[in-house]
């Protein structure tokens, strides 16, 4: 573990900001903070980790020693801190960062709480009662796009002094102090220590390159940057774990493009294969415990599937036996179970068991986008005989959460559910799978957020759509006047094909007492 500047040996540190992070959670953030506050006051007064503890001195004094030198402690808090050191205390793991936070705590030191990388304040909610007192300390947020001023105003609110004021006043005492200062710098081996922050910098600029390219949607690209940074740095868990959530955010996301006398297969097995290993390492690194654990294996069975279903290049259980021992570590797992969800769907498995599974994944409330796409995917073109019907509540259920759907998914269903080419059986499955009002709102939906060439088509399939849904609804007299209206617009038109035949089938229907009652009891009881 780095320290900058300083070496523990005995007796306390004399710095002034002790850093405590994680290194699961936010090291890449850690070390920026630490850059950029040691440009400011000076690399001496940062404390960032600890390195060269003699021979058989106790880690957790080390600390305390350290903190007892300190002003103030920054606790770097990401997105998975509080999972983390949850997960440490269910297991019983030594956990160092807690250590060093109750120490401050109880040293009355001067805690802030540093909020990166978009965490949630809830982060600082619901912890144990040795650190409950964190939550009562003024939380200070870094975000990316304004690190550099936010480190500055940060400084400021501690009232320390920016190294820059005294380093100009240093520059004008005289020419042979620089001389001085140089020769005594390099004597100590400037260059080398310049040469390891530089590589440091590079590092971490990869790192963050890598989480800007997966939230812009450059999921390859955040790879190839996490792999270039695990390159530089092979040993920093923090890196690796960066180039490990690339690697699953380019799983989710996985498409091979193709065209003349390019091997779509040999291009992804190769890329998937290189994928897998990656996350084969860092499914490792977890000890197969964990919520963490169980998103690398889900991913790692999507890359089987994937390597089957594209590539070609596998067959047999490995993607299910990889989700369902997913489930096992974790049985709420949001990509495990949505994942399974989507391959039982498309491999004609257990479908009761698919639908169960997506209710799990988007209980959660996380990945809902990703949880949708995987749903609609398996649900879309599927032959099962309850597909159709739960498609329509799935759709029904985005539309009124205001979820997004995309216009190829639009045109999809409408091609596939609300079309009129089928049987009276099939519509009326479709058509009363969620209440009327509400199939109404949804098919509407679906139809005006996509294009048409033929609007007259269009309209008169919307009048049929309308008229069933209220013979449906046992309004005999409305329904018979919308078929009616409707025929005669058929007619207008010169159209005889499958809606005239629907129609005029209706209005048979409802005219004769006993064929009107054989209908409603089919479709309605």
């Amino acid at each position: 573990m780095r320290f900058q500047g300083v070496t523990i040996s005995q007796g306390p540190i004399t710095s002034n900001i002790f850093i405590s992070y994680r290194r699961e959670d936010s090291a890449a953030y850690a070390g920026r903070v630490s850059d950029q506050l040691g440009e400011i006051l000076g690399p001496n007064r940062v404390f960032m980790d600890v390195e060269n503890i003699s021979p058989g001195q106790n880690f957790a004094q080390a600390i305390d020693q350290t903190i007892d030198g300190c002003q103030t402690m920054l606790v770097i808090v990401g997105p998975r801190w509080k999972a983390i050191l949850l997960d440490r205390i269910s297991n019983e793991h030594e956990d160092y960062v807690r250590h060093e936070i109750e120490s401050a705590l109880t040293r009355k030191v001067k805690v802030i709480p540093v909020i990166v990388g978009g965490a949630a304040s809830g982060e600082l909610s619901g912890l144990p009662p040795a650190l409950a007192e964190l939550s009562f300390h003024q939380a200070f947020e870094i975000r990316d796009d304004s690190f550099r001023e936010d480190c500055d105003r940060l400084a400021q609110s501690l009232g320390l002094i920016p190294v820059r004021r005294w380093r100009r006043a240093a520059i004008l005492s005289g020419a042979a102090i620089a001389v001085l200062l140089f020769a005594l710098l390099s004597m100590y081996g400037i260059n080398s220590w310049r040469r390891q922050r530089q590589a440091g910098s590079a590092v971490m600029q990869l790192v963050t390159t890598s989480q800007t390219q997966i939230k812009l949607g450059e999921y390859e690209a955040a790879y190839r940057s996490g792999k270039q940074a695990a390159k530089l740095d092979p040993a920093n868990s923090a890196v690796l774990n960066q180039q490990a959530d690339a690697a699953m955010s380019w799983l989710e996301h996985y498409s091979v493009a193709g065209g003349e006398n390019v091997n779509i297969e040999e291009i992804a097995a190769g890329q998937l294969a290189e994928l897998m290993g990656v996350l084969d390492g860092a499914f490792s690194r977890t000890n197969e415990k964990g919520p963490r654990a169980a998103d690398i294996l889900a991913h790692i069975g999507w890359a089987h599937w994937l390597n089957q279903h594209i590539a070609e290049k596998e067959f047999g259980s490995a993607a299910e036996d990889s989700f369902r021992r997913a489930i096992a570590i974790e049985p709420t797992n949001v990509y495990a179970n949505s994942m399974l969800g989507n391959w039982l769907l498309q491999n004609n498995k257990d479908f009761d068991e698919a639908v169960k599974c997506f209710a799990i994944a988007l209980a959660t409330g996380r990945e809902r986008a990703l949880v949708r796409s995987l749903q609609l995917g398996g649900l879309l073109y599927n032959d099962a005989a309850g597909a159709p019907v739960e498609a329509i509540k799935v759709l029904n259920d985005m539309r009124k959460s205001g979820e997004y759907l995309a216009d190829g998914y639009r045109a999809r269903f409408l091609s596939t559910d609300f079309n009129p080419v089928y049987s009276d059986e099939f519509m009326n499955s479709v058509l009363t799978a969620v209440p009327p009002d509400e199939d109404w709102k949804t098919y509407l939906w679906l139809d005006t957020g996509t294009s048409t060439s033929d609007p007259v088509g269009r309209q008169l399939k919307r009048d049929f759509i309308w008229a069933r849904l209220l013979e449906l609804q046992g309004k005999k007299p409305e329904a018979i006047a919308a078929y009616t209206a409707l025929k005669a617009k058929l007619a207008s038109a010169q159209m005889d094909g499958r809606i005239a035949a629907h129609v005029a089938d209706a209005l048979t229907r409802l005219t004769t007492l006993s064929g009107r009652s054989t209908f409603c009891v089919s479709f309605l009881s």
